[in-house]
């Protein structure tokens, strides 16, 4: 799959915003990012608060606290959290929702795959996202399945060494299914409503 489009108007080429991309998926910081990609730090800052903000926004990333004091966060997201310098107060939620998928240690392949996949249903990350009724539900259902296929990869993990994880490990795959089918489902009626 050719890289999404990230922005409407850039003057980075594709390929270099496509390693913006990868090195945020791989869970770099924007400084590695930058260096990666051959772009200023400051670049690579806006790609990553642009890419934060619209998985926030699309319910990607579900956990989001209200503050920086938000009791029902861990102790680890706090710190995570502290050690990030620079953290605006409007960006602590799309900051702790990002550092809370981090810790869930996903396949960094996958995230990639998903997150690309979103921002080209969704369109550049500089622009409005419009989106009628069908591909809204689309793009609801395909943040379904993609949170199931993160899951799955990360109990099939686990469940290598723990038999007793089986019948959960099943029940996960015949989601992910549930969740494909529902999401082709949902790309049909789009194409319907298009012609």
């Amino acid at each position: 799959m050719p890289p999404a489009v990230l922005l409407r108007r850039s003057s980075l080429p594709r390929a270099r915003a496509a390693r913006v991309l990868n090195s945020y998926t791989m869970r770099r910081s924007p400084g590695e990012a930058a260096r990666a990609s051959g772009t200023s730090l400051n670049t690579a800052r806006r790609y990553y608060r642009l890419i934060r903000a619209r998985l926030v926004s699309v319910g990607y990333y579900t956990e989001t606290p209200l503050s920086l004091d938000d009791q029902g966060m861990a102790e680890e997201t706090t710190a995570a959290l502290k050690a990030r310098r620079g953290i605006r107060g409007e960006d602590i939620p799309y900051h702790a929702a990002e550092v809370i998928e981090w810790m869930a240690e996903f396949p960094p392949h996958l995230v990639h795959k998903h997150i690309a996949k979103i921002i080209d249903r969704t369109g550049p990350l500089d622009a409005a996202r419009h989106l009628n009724g069908p591909e809204a539900k689309r793009l609801r259902a395909y943040i379904r399945f993609a949170r199931t296929e993160l899951v799955l990869a990360r109990v099939a993990a686990q469940t290598e060494a723990d038999e007793t994880q089986r019948p959960f490990l099943e029940r996960i795959r015949a989601a992910k299914v549930k969740e494909w089918r529902a999401y082709r489902a949902a790309c049909k009626r789009v194409e319907r409503t298009r012609s």
